[in-house]
């Protein structure tokens, strides 16, 4: 697969949003398509340890419907929920990154570096967020990287 006929879908500026692809009913967080044969649609799930599978799970059935409307569009369609808990713990869901990112030729030590900055971005965060609980919060220092 080539990065060079990839597109990413993400509600950020400089990037196209996902709605594009999916209406407006349902939007992931992040659409991957790979060379108009492959779509990876992500959500981004962040919550307590105690909830993380029945988190995915709920995430999981939602997007069952964009899913299989979307299956008609490309040879495959796969959802990716990378769950995480507030303390960067990862939820058995996230094997389903791990899959895809070997599936992108990603080799283990990246694998390994994508996840140990997703945990510490998602410590940092919580962090962040605890401490400005009772103040405006505008365009963290911890978020730029």
């Amino acid at each position: 697969m080539s990065a060079e006929r990839s597109k990413l879908y993400v509600d950020l500026p400089g990037f196209i949003t996902p709605s594009v692809i999916t209406g407006d009913q349902l939007r992931p967080d992040l659409l991957l398509e790979i060379e108009n044969k492959v779509s990876y649609v992500l959500e981004l799930t962040v919550g307590f340890e105690t909830n993380l599978n029945s988190n995915s799970d709920s995430k999981h059935k939602k997007y069952l419907p964009l899913i299989s409307d979307q299956e008609s569009n490309y040879d495959k369609v796969k959802f990716v929920n990378v769950s995480i808990s507030s303390l960067g713990v990862f939820g058995q869901s996230t094997n389903t990154l791990t899959d895809m990112l070997k599936e992108l030729k990603f080799d283990e030590q990246q694998i390994k570096y994508i996840k140990k900055k997703i945990i510490a971005i998602c410590i940092r965060t919580s962090y962040s967020v605890f401490c400005q609980r009772n103040k405006d919060w505008t365009s963290p220092e911890l978020l730029k990287f």
